[in-house]
This record gives C-alpha cells, sequence and structure tokens, in this order.
C-alpha cells in the first residue's frame, strides 16, 4: 500500500468525484456487474489517501454531438491507478475533463475555447497535486454536479466504468 498525498482543499474534488458515481448509478441500462464496479471504484476514492497495489479504477461519462466527421465531445473522468511492480501503470489519481472538437483544429479561437473547458489534476504516486487552481476545481465540481447541463437535442450520452479487468461502456441513446 502507498498514498496519495491529498491536502484538505482537495476534498471537495474527492467528494464530488464520489457524488459522480452516485449519478452514474442512477441511470439506466446498467447491470449489476456496472453497479458493483460503479461501487468499487467509490469504496477507493473513499479509502484515499491509501491506495492498494493492484488498482484499477475509473469512470466518468462524455456527452457527444455530431458524427466523426464533424461534431464535440466533451468529457469527465477520474482514474485511479497503482500496481506496485509495474512502472508502466503508477497512474496516482486523475481528474480531468475534455473538450474535443471534430475534426482537429488549428483555429485560435475554438484552441482556447478548449483550453478553457479542458481540466486536468494529477496526483502522482507520494505526491501532492499542487497545481489546482481554486477556480479550476470549482469548474470540474460545478460540472460534475449537474452533469446533463451541457447536453442537446441529438448529443448521446455515453459512461465508462473499469474496475480491475472490468470494463464496461455504455452509449445511451441520442436525446
Amino acid at each position: 500500500m502507498t498514498h496519495i498525498l491529498l491536502d484538505k482543499n482537495h476534498q471537495p474534488l474527492i467528494a464530488a468525484a464520489i457524488q459522480l458515481g452516485d449519478w452514474l448509478l442512477t441511470l439506466g441500462n446498467l447491470t449489476d456487474a456496472d453497479k458493483d464496479a460503479i461501487k468499487a471504484v467509490q469504496t477507493a476514492l473513499k479509502k484515499l489517501p491509501e491506495i492498494h497495489d493492484r488498482t484499477m479504477a475509473m469512470y466518468g461519462f462524455s456527452i457527444e454531438r455530431g458524427d466523426q466527421n464533424s461534431g464535440l465531445v466533451r468529457g469527465w473522468d477520474l482514474s485511479l491507478e497503482y500496481f506496485a511492480n509495474d512502472a508502466e501503470r503508477q497512474g496516482g489519481l486523475e481528474v480531468f475533463s475534455s473538450y474535443i472538437p471534430i475534426p482537429e483544429t488549428t483555429d485560435t479561437a475554438v484552441l482556447a475555447e478548449k483550453k478553457n473547458r479542458e481540466i486536468y489534476f494529477h496526483w502522482p504516486l507520494g505526491d501532492i497535486c499542487s497545481f489546482i487552481k481554486a477556480e479550476q476545481a470549482q469548474q470540474w465540481i460545478d460540472e460534475v454536479s449537474r452533469p446533463l447541463q451541457y447536453i442537446e437535442a441529438g448529443d448521446r450520452l455515453r459512461i465508462e466504468i473499469v474496475h480491475q479487468q472490468y470494463y464496461a461502456e455504455i452509449e445511451y441513446p441520442a436525446v
């Protein structure tokens, strides 16, 4: 077992990540295995700052607009990973959001919007995430506290769940 160094200012992010799991559990079309995996990720988050060897826990959601040729994918995720004997799998804790225009672009206005919308926090094993701006933390918390606030007619919702060897991806049809 090792630790991720959290300070009291990080607790609202962890609480929001756990509450995101509560919201995922309210969605339809989840199997018992999906629900068990979400609850297991929540349990791993609740155990922080301790993280046990052989931990692979992740969940998140995306709102997808358009198609593979033109559109936008916005996502909110968290990942908790630690494998003591595998240098490639020492991820620690990551909390992030993504803003992916399709197709990729070099348009400066779109890239500025992308930079404004994306958030990334990383707590390496045995270290602290020292680059958390309060307004960015609050942005992520606000966005995941109302997950469907950005969904529009025609958008699709997709969720991903990973726990240990279990993986599920569930797509909900356009609204």
